[in-house]
């Protein structure tokens, strides 16, 4: 555990350096929850629900859209050991695989959950959502949409041969899942077909998770079977990740 938390400390001190990819993961989705939330109000009445307000759509589609976008922190990570020739030094310490993963994997899996927590507090504190549901729930979907993003991710680093590679495939999914999922507008507004395709995606369910808390007063049985799909979601993304990742390939950083 000690050389994992040895890797966490140094992605850290990384973005510590750089901080400004993290800083408009944080502020934009704040910004935009901002300026969409007066757009949701008329969309809520038409799926059935009274006294409400726009953050209640605002927030979950927002935090669930954004947070598919800190694959790129852990991307990033590991393309940028290879571009520096440091990722050598890694296999020949004392690392095992395993640990190599985790530590690599850890600090994305923090930042998905803090970003969800600021994102909530602040549709909470300043754009007026009301969680009807438990937090239990909301904090079991909050884990499981951690654990699919991270899991995409390693499969990213899998597949893709340069860091400019993965951070094409990590837009085009994302931006997909996104418009397909229900994420900016409910899937209930669209036509038949498309809440067929959103099944199929890992973000409908994360949204769909979020929205039955917030809106629907869900606790923790009632989400099983949005985490459940997360989780099968992030067994097929590990598998694909296990067979594809060859920690002795050389990667390229941008160029």
């Amino acid at each position: 555990m000690t050389r994992v938390l040895t890797l966490v400390r140094h992605d850290i001190t990384w973005l510590r350096r750089e901080p400004a990819p993290l800083v408009t993961l944080f502020l934009t989705p704040c910004l935009l929850m901002l300026f969409i939330k007066p757009l949701y109000t008329g969309a809520l009445g038409q799926l059935g629900y009274d006294h409400v307000n726009g953050a209640d759509l605002a927030v979950p589609g927002i935090t669930a859209m954004f947070s598919f976008f800190m694959t790129g922190i852990l991307t990033e990570s590991y393309y940028r050991e290879h571009g520096l020739r440091t990722w050598e030094r890694l296999r020949i310490s004392q690392l095992r695989d395993w640990e190599l993963i985790v530590g690599k994997s850890m600090l994305c899996v923090l930042l998905v959950l803090t970003q969800c927590a600021v994102l909530f507090l602040l549709g909470g504190l300043v754009i007026g959502l009301h969680v009807k549901g438990s937090l239990p729930a909301l904090l079991a979907v909050t884990v499981a949409l951690a654990a699919c993003v991270v899991s995409f991710a390693l499969v990213l680093c899998g597949i893709s041969p340069t860091r400019r590679q993965a951070f094409a495939y990590e837009r085009m999914a994302t931006l997909t899942w996104t418009v397909f999922g229900g994420a900016l507008v409910p899937t209930e507004l669209m036509a038949d077909w498309i809440g067929w395709v959103a099944r199929i995606t890992p973000v409908y369910w994360v949204v769909r998770g979020f929205r039955a808390v917030v809106l629907d007063g869900a606790g923790l049985g009632d989400v099983l079977p949005h985490i459940g799909a997360l989780s099968a979601f992030t067994g097929i993304f590990l598998a694909l990740a296990l067979w594809r990742l060859n920690f002795n390939t050389d990667r390229r950083h941008w160029t």
